[in-house]
């Protein structure tokens, strides 16, 4: 599998190039967390290494990739509230996967943490595509349930930004995060939630909701129809950096054969007609100035 030379560096360069300003540590203000990787890391349980890969690239104030071991873990343990052993043991076993620990020759009797790339580290996570990075305060960073919580929420788009329905199930198979455990991570992260509703023009072409029966124990009832809920999170939209780069390299070098799932809700008319990929059950976004009940979230079936 090919490589992207703009994105790595063998280690012989990194070692002949390390000066003492470029290792320095820095104490960071925010945190910056990418949606796909976030996600594939608590699928695949390595969410604790990547918290860390995430508050490493924070805490590199020069941005050049590299950190003096002894400082960063003291800047772990103040910054991010690990205690030494924690930092020390999670360096030791994202070694070689997230980033590589070698002994500097510019510095004797020092060791430096190389931090790898985002092309790696989504390479490593078979991560095929990078959507918008989001920002979150490093203060609210700290503690293992906060840190998970928050690799969790960063799957959802911030408050403000447009986002489609989505249920627990697809969103459990996207992290591996249990329904019950989800539920959880919204409380400590904050999630909103939207509920949204089925709707069909009728033969006058008004909006009329979609309802199914639903059989209890003595009667039965019309119920309207329920969509999955939109989430919102409490971070901040960051810049995109990198992933336009890695995006385009990532779609060069990865090989997949997986099928590209059909697509459902569409935010518009313009984007349901310019899609190729498009369910049998395709459902716009109703205007806001159309809908039923107004505030509320409508889609109408295509």
């Amino acid at each position: 599998m090919a490589k992207a030379p703009v994105y790595t560096r063998s280690k012989a360069q990194n070692k002949n190039n390390v000066k003492q300003g470029d290792c320095q540590a820095g104490r960071p203000f925010f945190v910056r967390l990418i949606p796909e990787l976030s996600a594939a890391a608590l699928k695949a349980r390595l969410d604790k290494e990547l918290a860390l890969w995430y508050e490493l690239r924070a805490i590199n104030v020069t941005g050049c990739g590299r950190l003096v071991l002894n400082d960063a873990l003291a800047a772990l343990v103040s910054s991010f509230g690990y205690s030494q052993a924690t930092a020390y043991r999670l360096l030791k076993a994202g070694d070689g996967r997230l980033w590589a620990i070698y002994q500097s020759r510019r510095l004797p009797g020092r060791s430096v943490v190389q931090i790898y790339g985002l092309y790696q580290v989504a390479e490593y996570l078979n991560t095929c595509g990078l959507s918008r990075p989001v920002e979150i305060r490093a203060s609210d960073f700290k503690g293992r349930r906060a840190k998970t919580a928050w690799l969790y929420a960063s799957f959802f788009k911030p408050d403000g930004s447009r986002a489609k329905p989505i249920s627990r199930d697809s969103i459990e198979a996207a992290t591996g995060v249990l329904r019950r455990q989800q539920k959880r991570y919204d409380k400590v992260a904050g999630i909103k939630r939207a509920a949204n509703f089925a709707f069909q023009q009728d033969g006058q072409g008004k909006l009329t909701p979609i309802r199914h029966l639903v059989d209890g124990k003595s009667r039965q009832w019309l119920k309207d129809r329920r969509l999955g809920n939109t989430y919102h999170s409490k971070a901040l939209k960051a810049h995109r950096g990198m992933t336009k780069r890695v995006n385009a390299e990532l779609q060069r070098s990865l090989e997949r054969d997986e099928a590209r799932l059909l697509k459902r809700f569409f935010l518009s008319a313009k984007s349901l007609v310019r899609s190729p990929e498009r369910d049998k059950e395709a459902l716009i976004l109703v205007n806001k100035r159309d809908r039923v009940i107004k505030g509320r979230m409508e889609w109408c079936i295509a």
